[in-house]
Order: C-alpha cells, then structure tokens, then sequence
C-alpha cells in the first residue's frame, strides 16, 4: 500500500498547527535559558533567522574572541539564508570564550557556509572545533562534503562558570564560522542514565560525555522549524529514511488532543511530534515479520544514544496496541503496550537507549512491528531522536583528544580563573598552616633540646588533623572532601621531582603491586636509599579517604613487621607516601612468589633442608594475599600481623635444631637483607610515656593497641 502523500493536507495542517501548538503549549511555563548567546560572527549588524536575533560577536559583553579577522559578504541570491551572509575568518588558533550563568548541559550549535567572495579560498578550509574537554569536528573541510552549507548541533556538560570553543586550522590555512549559539537546555532533559542493548542493562556517566544531533525525525509529520519547538531544536519528516515507503502510513491528530503526564513537557518534544505518527501500511497483516524500519547511515567506530517517542493516537480503546521496537536487530521493547504504561490514549511516552552501530556496516536501524499477543496486528511511533556519544578519548569526530591538538598554553591560559582561585586558596591555607608551624615549633623548643632532622623516623603520634580537612557534610558522609598532607609530623616532604627522579618516572619495570587506591613502585632516593613509593589514585574519593587512613596509622605505628613511613608529596592529585629499606625487597620475591607459584619455592633446592616449611609456607601465603588484585581479597593489617607472628614463632621453635645463622628469610631468593637499625621506641603509642627500646617491648606494645588504631576490614 502507498504511504499518504504530505503535499495534499501540508499547507492547511501547518496553518492549524502552528495556532494549536501556540495555544496548547501556552499551558506550560515557557523555558528561559539561563545562557542564551546568539553570535552572527563577522557581522557588523543584527541578524534574524527563525524567529531569533543573532548579535554580532564584536558586540557581545560577556563573549571574549581571541584572534581572527572578519570578512563580511555582500548579500545576494546565493546565499542560503541570512545567517550565513557573514563569516569571521579565523588565521591561527582562535577562541569564542562564553560568561557561564548557570552550569548544566548546554546547546552548541555552528553554522558554517564557505562564502564565495570572501577573499579566501574557504572550500579547502580546514574546520576543527574542540571545547575545554571535547573535539567536536575534526580536519573537516567542504571539498569532500556534499552540500552548499552544514549546520551542527552538540550537547556538552559545562561544569564551570566559563566555555571556550577553539577553533583550530591546519597546514598555516585558515578556519572560518558564520554564526554559534550556545543555549543552556533544561535539567532531566538528556539524561545520566540509559539501556543498554544486547545485553539489556542499565548504563550511567552520560552526564560525562558529549553528545552530536545526528538525526531527529517527525515521523508522519511535517517539518518542524526551531520557532516552533521551546529548545530550539529542529525535527524533519522522516519518509526518506524508510526502507520501505509503502510500510508506513501517516496519521495525525488535533495537537490540541495531546494530554502530558507531569513527567514529560514540551521540552522533552512538542506536541507536534506527538500528535503525528507513522503507522503499517497494511495493518492486521498476516505475515507477523512485517516491520516498519528506519535506515540511517552513521560511525560504526561510535556508540548512540537513542530517544523513542510514543503516542498511542490510533487505538479507539486502551489494550488493543500492542507490538514490538527493534534497534539494529536486536530487541529494545518486547510486547509494548502504551496503556499499561500510561493508562490513557493520547499520552505522550518515550524510552531512551544507548547502542553500537552494526558491526559490519555503517548502517544504523529502528523498527517497529506487530506483536503476537495483540488483538490489533499494529504498530505505531511518533518521533526518533539519535545523538552520537563521544569516545573513549572526549571526541566526536576521530581519536584525536583536545591535548593533541592545542599547544599545551592554549589550554593553560583557559583555566587561569581555576588556576588563580586554587593558588588563592592555597595562599591562604599555608598561611594559616605557617602561622600554625611557628607558634608549634616556639613552643616545642622550649620543651625539646633535640633538634629535628629531616630523615629521622616519623613520630608515633602523628598529627592527623592537620592531615585532612572535612567538611560538616563530608564528615557525616565519611567522605574527605580534600586530602591535605601538609604537617610537620609526617616525615621529610618530597617534591614530586625527586619522586620521578627515584622511580624513573614511575617505570612501569619498577612497579612491585597494584593496590585498590594505589600503585606501589620500587625507587632509590639521590643518597642510594632503597625505597618503595605509593601512589594515590585520585580518582576514587573512597580510595583517597582509604588512602589517609593508612599514612596515618603509617605515621602511629612502629613494628618489626610493617614498614616505617619516612615521607610524602602532595604536589600532585596523586599523593605519594615515601617507604624505606628492605621492604622492597620482600615486595619483589613476592611478587616472584606469586608469579611462580608456592610449592615451587618451597621445594626449592636452596630452600630444601635449611628452612622450616610450615614458616616459610606461612609467610609466602600472607605475601601472597597481600598482593591480591581486589581489596576484598586481601588481609587486614591485624591479620598480616598475627600471620607473620606465626610464621616467626614456628621458625623459632625450629632453630633450636639448626645452626644459629640459619634463619628462614637468609635463605629466601632475591632478599639479600640486612640487619634492622635499632629503632628508639622513646615514646609509648598509647599514652606518649617513656617506654623500652626492646624489640620484644615494641612488638608488645604494638600488640596490645593494634586493633584500636587498625580497620579490621581488608582495603
């Protein structure tokens, strides 16, 4: 069955449209952008097109143009439309940098037509545009592009009170732009979250990622124009997208009839878009396979994010529409009846989804059909909405990040109010930490006649409040809102050069294990002392509070078994706990332990004969666990104690029928210890009194504290 022509009823629904869309949407609040720069770059005058006003970008108060030299065109036929009768033609690296009111998701919308008589040669002109974070076009030029103009529309997340667009040329050309908006879209409209399809689950983190308009459709309606949609977004009608055009029959109703649940508004689509649909050609057909598809041509190399809207506006009775949507293939909705959803007819209703493109094409499908269970063998949608989703590297167009294409001073002087807010704020907290320092040393030099060196073993107590700073909220949450190391009881402070020069820049070689908040990496300070460095990872504020909790019990503790704390550095996101000696060293056998594997060590010939095996199998095992991949899996301190105390015990029982010298660990491979310094246990960990320097005396008292002081959860 043919499709019903357009052209018969277009002009007189336009007409009715356009009054039932102004009355009917008068109902709702209309939304006022927080952020709303309408930019006609090059321009010397207004510009109108689609109903809105572009200012020339010369004349913007809160927009900030870096570079770039404006060549406005005379207007003539050719021109497609007002907005592209201007262009600013940008020489080198360029930036439109907007005033942010209010933080959110934002509209970033180009308009870019080469203009003839210019004086550039603009249609070999190289175009490519990157935000603060995101590469949205990438090396395009319209040599290669099939059209007279292009018009792009992005959404990005701007989570800060400045957006910067820079445009980029390459090979010493010039880039060009005729005209930008950048509109802030309302809350709940894109959203965090998603499903996934095969497998179905749920997704998040979309909040992170930009998206690109690829295609938005009115399906059996007619063209949309950006008057007449609250967000100025524009919707095309979708008949050259079918597969079949004989699959699709178009059906309206009065825009006026179209009822909205408070979960969906105008702004999710108007009422337009619900008040048309595309139904079968042929319904109650017999042959249950028959589909309407859409057809699309896309980025096999992206992932989609895809929006469905639905309208049940041709059942006369709820439950008799039922049927099926398909993306690529797979199913995205099985059985879908539009009551059981919402309960009435007319009701606006759509299902957002995230999928890849087919995997041996560029081609991208939706489909709708009948389903099984229904009475009426149907099936119906309103409006389809696909968005490309930015890659793994921030980018919409290739694998190029933002680094890679602007000299590291671009994006450095971008960030200058972020840069001068933290070194504000840093100024401050030093000099509160200074003023701290003086009056602390002022006192404690009238009741301590040893003076301090900067290698001496950290004090039992350390200062842990001076540690971290936490916020009311952070407090009840358990979160640390910032990590500040910046005490004089934690040891020598670092900086991170020397942290680089001791490891080889974190030589991957040098790496002894993988903790769940941190990596830990053999070095060697200038002097030759033997270290291993633990470094935060930032990007967990679980890991980083996890992270405090242990320099600080580091900083408490003293025991023959656990590695002393003589450092740190907070140049970095990634904080660094510098720890000593030949710890190391049992940190690399192991890991050859682990890699080997157990019994072979223990069957060793080096080993057989000269060690206690149930000591040694003791010991491994505890190493082992300790380097286990998840925090879940390995011990707590307490628990590596207690085993290494056991394994000591069993050793000791068992020299008694060996040579004095033959001790377990002289005989393990890769672990050419020597001897521990004498450590002054001068103060007690529990009260600060006088205690003995006895290792038995340390261990003791080490014991009786430790599961006060140490989480008795593993990491």
């Amino acid at each position: 069955m043919v499709s019903m022509k357009l052209v018969s009823w277009f002009p007189v629904v336009v007409a009715c449209v356009l009054f039932e869309f102004l009355g009917h949407s008068g109902s709702f609040a209309a939304f006022i952008p927080s952020d709303n720069y309408l930019v006609a770059c090059g321009s010397s005058q207004n510009v109108t097109f689609q109903g809105k006003t572009y200012v020339p970008d010369s004349w913007h108060s809160s927009l900030t143009l870096k570079t770039g030299t404006p060549a406005v065109a005379k207007s003539n036929s050719s021109f497609p439309s007002p907005i592209y009768q201007s262009v600013r033609i940008l020489s080198g690296i360029s930036s439109y940098k907007f005033d942010i009111k209010q933080e959110g998701r934002h509209w970033i919308r180009l308009y870019f037509y080469p203009v003839p008589n210019s004086g550039q040669n603009l249609m070999s002109a190289s175009i490519t545009v990157a935000t603060d974070d995101f590469v949205l076009l990438n090396n395009f030029t319209f040599k290669n592009y099939n059209g007279a103009y292009m018009f792009r529309e992005y959404s990005v997340n701007v989570t800060s009170d400045t957006l910067t667009l820079f445009f980029i040329p390459s090979n010493n050309s010039v880039t060009f732009i005729n005209a930008i908006e950048v509109v802030s879209i309302p809350d709940g409209v894109l959203p965090d979250q998603a499903t996934t399809i095969n497998p179905s689950t749920s997704i998040s983190g979309l909040s992170e990622r930009a998206f690109e308009t690829v295609f938005r459709l009115n399906a059996g309606g007619p063209l949309i124009t950006a008057e007449n949609d609250t967000l100025g977004r524009i919707w095309e009608n979708d008949a050259k997208y079918l597969h079949v055009n004989s699959s699709a029959l178009n059906v309206s109703v009065n825009p006026a009839s179209i009822r909205y649940p408070p979960s969906v508004t105008t702004e999710i689509a108007p009422n337009w878009v619900y008040a048309s649909a595309d139904v079968m050609g042929d319904a109650n057909v017999a042959n249950m396979n028959f589909n309407i598809t859409w057809v699309f041509s896309v980025n096999r190399n992206f992932q989609y994010f895809v929006r469905v809207h639905f309208c049940d506006i041709v059942s006369k009775a709820l439950n008799n529409l039922v049927f099926n949507l398909y993306i690529n293939d797979d199913s995205a909705i099985e059985s879908l009846d539009l009551s059981s959803f919402i309960g009435a007819l007319n009701v606006p209703y759509y299902r957002d989804f995230v999928s890849n493109a087919s995997v041996d094409s560029d081609n991208f499908t939706v489909s709708v059909g009948p389903d099984s269970t229904s009475d009426m063998a149907n099936a119906t949608m309103n409006g389809l909405e696909i968005f490309k989703i930015s890659n793994e590297v921030k980018s919409l167009d290739g694998l190029s990040p933002v680094e890679s294409l602007l000299p590291r001073s671009s994006l450095k002087k971008n960030k200058t109010g972020i840069i001068i807010g933290s070194i504000v704020g840093a100024v401050v907290a030093f000099g509160l930490i200074g003023v701290c320092y003086c009056c602390l040393a002022a006192h404690r030099s009238k009741t301590n006649t040893h003076q301090a060196h900067p290698w001496l073993p950290l004090p039992l107590y350390g200062n842990s409040q001076t540690m971290t700073k936490m916020s009311t909220t952070s407090q009840k949450s358990g979160t640390a809102s910032c990590i500040s190391l910046a005490s004089t009881n934690l040891g020598r402070l670092f900086t991170f050069q020397e942290i680089l020069d001791a490891t080889n820049k974190f030589d991957e070689s040098l790496l002894l294990g993988v903790g769940g908040f941190g990596r830990v990496y053999k070095g060697t300070l200038e002097d030759g002392t033997k270290v291993a460095v633990k470094r935060g990872n930032p990007r967990s504020e679980q890991g980083l509070a996890e992270f405090r909790t242990e320099i600080e019990m580091l900083s408490k503790l003293r025991h023959r078994h656990l590695v002393s704390l003589i450092g740190y550095c907070d140049e970095r996101p990634a904080l660094n706990p510098v720890l000593p000696r030949e710890q190391v060293n049992i940190a690399e056998w192991a890991m050859a332990w682990q890699k080997k594997g157990m019994l072979d060590q223990i069957m060793d010939s080096n080993l057989a004969g000269k060690v206690n095996p149930a000591s040694l199998k003791k010991f491994g095992e505890t190493a082992e666990k300790c380097l286990a991949e998840h925090g879940v899996d390995r011990p707590s301190m307490g628990d590596v104690l207690w085993n290494l105390e056991y394994a000591l015990q069993l050793e000791e029982t068992s020299s008694a029928l060996m040579e004095p010298e033959d001790n377990s660990t002289n005989h393990i491979p890769g672990i050419p210890l020597t001897p521990l310094e004498p450590f002054d246990n001068s103060v007690s960990i529990i009260d600060g009194g006088n205690s003995g320097t006895d290792d038995d005396a340390a261990d003791a008292a080490t014991s009786a504290v430790f599961s006060q002081l140490v989480n008795p959860r593993g990491r």
